[in-house]
C-alpha cells in the first residue's frame, strides 16, 4: 500500500475510534429512574406508606 493509502486509513481509524469512545463514554453515565419506574415507585409510596404512616400518626395522637 501507499504511503497516502495508509494514513487515509489512518485518519479513519482515529475518527472510528473517537466514536466509539464518545458512546462509550455516555454509556458509563448513571441513568435515572424510568418513568414507568417512578410511576410504580409513587404508586408504592401512596398505597403502602401511606397507610402505614397515618396509622401510626393515630396511634401516637389517639385520633
Amino acid at each position: 500500500m501507499t504511503d497516502p493509502t495508509n494514513r487515509e486509513i489512518l485518519e479513519e481509524l482515529k475518527a472510528i475510534n473517537q466514536k466509539l469512545d464518545e458512546v462509550n463514554e455516555r454509556a458509563k453515565k448513571p441513568k435515572g429512574l424510568s418513568t414507568p419506574m417512578v410511576i410504580i415507585a409513587i404508586a408504592l409510596g401512596f398505597y403502602i406508606l401511606g397507610p402505614m404512616l397515618s396509622t401510626l400518626l393515630m396511634l401516637l395522637f389517639d385520633l
